[in-house]
């Protein structure tokens, strides 16, 4: 393997967290390798990652109506890849490469709901006979139907569990369950979380509960017999069946905006931000290992406060 080929530098980093079992970040790397392979072509080397070539493929990007979080995550893991190669010698240092190109975060502002949208996603009667998406018999889970009632109760479980992600959710083990309390530790960050279990969110624990007596989950959500890549991959099945069952409820809703496997953390956050709850509170309810991580969920209430004001001038200067 000639090294100094990127493609296969950067395959071989993720062959190695593939033998490590880091399956998702694997996978996230993967993703970021195919679309700068698709620019750059497979002969591209480590040193032809110079900041005007990265500033080309920025525009490339942009070109192709990629969202700038999207655009971000292949720009750090690009990054990543160029700095595990420079403290190898396998490429030379360049100063702040990365300046002109986003690797921030931008807040998608149409991932949280507010109090009436959660109560319409949860509670109302919806009709999605004539929305042409896959019946429930095509989405059929063992031993359940992952259908609109399923993704609900997904939905209604993270906004009790303090907006804890899905892959939390389905991660959840039967011996994290005791005397009314969930105690985990979260599947990204390693953090400890301590949850307490209402009877509501019991209800539901109970009705999607796994009923396979091997299995280590608490819920019917994964396969407790896979290991290693095909439980990965089992996992980002019910991930995107979620996400599908999901965007079917926001359009029964007539929601205006699409709900996902974020929107339950998003909106927990967002909510216990406009009732008061101090961004230390909400970061340790999150699971977050940095304060800063939580900031990043809350910007956008700032951003109300500037779209407010903005109105107040353009209306003072249009309007008669």
């Amino acid at each position: 393997m000639d090294k100094g080929e990127f493609y296969d530098f950067m395959l071989s980093v993720i062959t190695d967290m593939e033998r490590q079992g880091r399956y998702s970040t694997a996978h996230v790397y993967y993703c970021a390798l195919q679309s700068a392979m698709g620019y750059g072509g497979y002969s591209l080397r480590i040193e032809e990652l110079n900041p005007v070539w990265l500033g080309h493929y920025q525009e490339h990007l942009l070109r192709q109506a990629l969202m700038w979080n999207t655009i971000s995550t292949y720009m750090r893991m690009l990054r990543a890849v160029y700095n595990r190669a420079v403290d190898m010698g396998l490429a030379p240092y360049i100063p702040r490469q990365f300046k002109n190109v986003f690797t921030g975060r931008h807040t998608n502002r149409q991932r949280a709901l507010k109090k009436e949208e959660i109560r319409l996603a949860l509670l109302e009667r919806v009709d999605t006979e004539n929305d042409n998406f896959p019946s429930e018999s095509e989405t059929a889970a063992p031993c359940t139907l992952r259908d609109l009632d399923w993704a609900r109760a997904c939905l209604e479980l993270m906004l009790r569990f303090h907006g804890i992600p899905f892959v939390d959710l389905a991660h959840l083990r039967k011996v994290d369950l005791r005397n009314g309390y969930l105690t985990i530790r979260r599947h990204k960050t390693g953090m400890p979380l301590s949850i307490a279990v209402d009877a509501a969110a019991m209800k539901l624990l109970r009705r999607y509960a796994s009923d396979d007596p091997s299995s280590p989950y608490l819920l019917n959500i994964l396969n407790g017999r896979l290991s290693g890549k095909e439980a990965y991959k089992d996992y980002q099945q019910a991930l995107r069946m979620l996400n599908l069952q999901l965007y079917r409820l926001s359009r029964a809703c007539r929601l205006g905006k699409r709900l996902s496997s974020y929107t339950a953390r998003h909106s927990w956050a967002t909510i216990a931000k406009s009732r008061g709850i101090s961004v230390e509170v909400i970061s340790e309810a999150l699971g977050h290992a940095s304060i800063s991580t939580t900031e990043g969920y809350l910007k956008q209430f700032d951003n109300d406060e500037i779209e407010k004001a903005n109105r107040v001038i353009i209306n003072y200067i249009f309007k008669k």
